[in-house]
């Protein structure tokens, strides 16, 4: 028991959904409550079990919805469990929700003493951060500013630096990452390292699989509320964007772009498969992607981007140049080489654009993380055994000796 953080055993979370319904007569309105019935319960978490090591990094992942921020709840104390029981050994840093507490009137340096306060630092404690917490933050012109002033950008970051320098022994983190810009998104992954190095129990929730993947050494993968898979990071991984790959309906994603309302896909396979494929290093990765154009456009070109932790490694388009779209429905096909993919998961984006830059004027469709596509690691005499980054770029060197 010594070298137990946390233990979770049985953990259920029931919510009623309340119904009304609305009546109107003479100008006021009058509500009147539905009797409940079984539909209106909803089960946010079931029957959870697990235990953390002291010093251990555990990541928790998957979809929305899936129960991950009602467990971290529960074992912050914010909520109680309806059935089972979470047990937790030492002093708990919690970043959900990061800035709550923060009053608009006060200022950068008033509320860090009073949300410190509310985070269970002692008067002492914050003083003796506080520059730390401010240098962090990267507000030191603004830290005497009521924060009603603040962009909202520099109100997270100083609500992340107060939660992230408070001294515990278990941190649990809540997808706060996807506040601030990616200068500062470095510096929060850094300073979550440095809280697992220094012994701390760290548990992390994120969608971003690649900061799972360098930080966490254990994943748990939730689905509706259950644990599903409770192991190694990169075989996690793999279950979380096969599950998020299952919904192959594309109307369903989230596509931004100004021909969103003249471009409909509606189907994405990769070498014959939708949603999640897995292929072997010397095999061709093909792409079809079918829909419908709902009216001509005079310019386009699809793409198909390929992102690894985060990180885009490349795109690749259907033709050189741009040319028109008929009216009517399309089909669309785009190959990659075999050997050039890295072992490993990756992610599948798809789009398209006029030719021009991204930038307002031109005319562009896109979505991430429409698909994902593991590359097994079977490796043959092609490939680079020897060679260093994402992708596997061949021998194009030559040699003369004299």
């Amino acid at each position: 028991m010594n070298d137990i953080a946390i233990r979770a055993q049985g953990l259920s979370k029931q919510y009623t959904i309340g119904r009304t319904q609305s009546q109107w007569g003479n100008f006021t309105k009058k509500a009147t409550f539905v009797k409940q019935t079984d539909a209106d319960i909803v089960w946010a978490l079931h029957d959870v079990s697990f235990d953390v090591r002291r010093g251990e990094v555990l990541g928790i992942i998957g979809r929305n919805g899936s129960g991950k921020s009602t467990l971290l709840k529960i074992l912050a104390r914010i909520t109680k469990p309806t059935t089972g029981e979470a047990d937790v050994f030492g002093r708990v840093g919690s970043l959900l929700e990061v800035g709550t507490g923060f009053h608009p009137e006060l200022t950068g340096r008033e509320n860090i003493r009073l949300n410190g306060a509310m985070l269970g630092m002692r008067r002492a404690e914050v003083n003796r951060h506080l520059d730390a917490i401010v240098a962090f933050a990267e507000i030191d012109r603004f830290i005497d500013t009521p924060v009603k002033r603040y962009s909202s950008g520099m109100y997270m970051r100083l609500a992340f630096s107060v939660a992230a320098h408070m001294q515990c022994e278990i941190l649990l983190v809540d997808e706060v990452l996807a506040v601030g810009d990616a200068h500062f998104q470095k510096k929060c992954l850094a300073m979550l390292g440095r809280q697992q190095s220094h012994g701390r129990t760290v548990l992390f929730v994120s969608h971003n699989t690649g900061a799972i993947r360098n930080l966490c050494q254990r994943v748990l993968v939730l689905r509706s509320g259950g644990v599903i898979y409770d192991g190694a990071p990169d075989e996690g991984i793999g279950k979380y964007m096969e599950m998020v790959g299952a919904s192959t309906d594309l109307s369903l994603k989230d596509f931004s772009g100004t021909l969103m309302a003249k471009i409909l896909m509606t189907s994405l396979e990769i070498n014959g498969r939708r949603g999640f494929s897995s292929v072997c290093p010397e095999e061709n990765v093909t792409f079809v992607l079918k829909g419908d154009c709902l009216e001509r456009i005079p310019k386009f070109r699809f793409s198909v981007s390929v992102s690894r932790d985060g990180v885009r490694l490349f795109t690749v388009h259907d033709v050189k140049a741009p040319v028109p779209v008929e009216k009517g429905p399309f089909r669309v096909t785009i190959s990659i080489p075999p050997y050039i993919l890295r072992p490993g998961l990756h992610t599948i984006g798809i789009g398209g654009h006029d030719g021009g830059v991204y930038a307002i004027g031109n005319d562009w469709i896109y979505a991430n993380d429409i698909a994902s596509l593991d590359v097994r690691s079977e490796w043959s005499e092609m490939n680079d055994f020897g060679g260093t980054g994402l992708v596997n770029v061949p021998y194009m060197g030559t040699r003369e000796c004299t």
